[in-house]
Order: C-alpha cells, then sequence, then structure tokens
C-alpha cells in the first residue's frame, strides 16, 4: 500500500511542471512526488472513517496505478 503524504504545494512561481515542463508547478503528486502544474495534475477524493474525506493530486500515471490510487476505478479494465 502506498504510503500517505499530505498534499504539499508549490509556493514559488520557478518550479517548472515535472510531466510537461510548464511553469508553474502548483502541487506535488501524491504517488511520485512529482511536481505538477494545473493542467498535469489529477485530483481525487479518499474516504474513510464516518464522512472523512482527504483530497489527494495525482499525476497521470499514479492516478491509473492501483498500487497507488486504490480509487481510481482501474481505468485500464
Amino acid at each position: 500500500m502506498l504510503d500517505t503524504y499530505s498534499m504539499e504545494i508549490v509556493t514559488n512561481d520557478t518550479t517548472p511542471c515535472g510531466r510537461c515542463g510548464k511553469l508553474p508547478a502548483v502541487i506535488h503528486c501524491d504517488g511520485c512526488q512529482v511536481a505538477l502544474c494545473v493542467e498535469c495534475r489529477t485530483f481525487d477524493l479518499w474516504g474513510y472513517g464516518c464522512g472523512h474525506v482527504d483530497t489527494k493530486a495525482f499525476c497521470c500515471n499514479c492516478f491509473q496505478d492501483p498500487a497507488v490510487n486504490p480509487y481510481s476505478g482501474f481505468p485500464n479494465e
């Protein structure tokens, strides 16, 4: 199972997106920790407990990988 990280926001305008190279990256992927721009990030909601939901940000690869994102719905199957 994936180690959980708290969502890490990029707080500068000089970090490029690790997928497309555009400036600025705004968040790190919760799976592989690569910096992502607004166009390359994908959000997902992980619910657990009694009404608790965490927002996760993923790159396209981690979003579709059930080992990283078990709530992805397995879009490749």
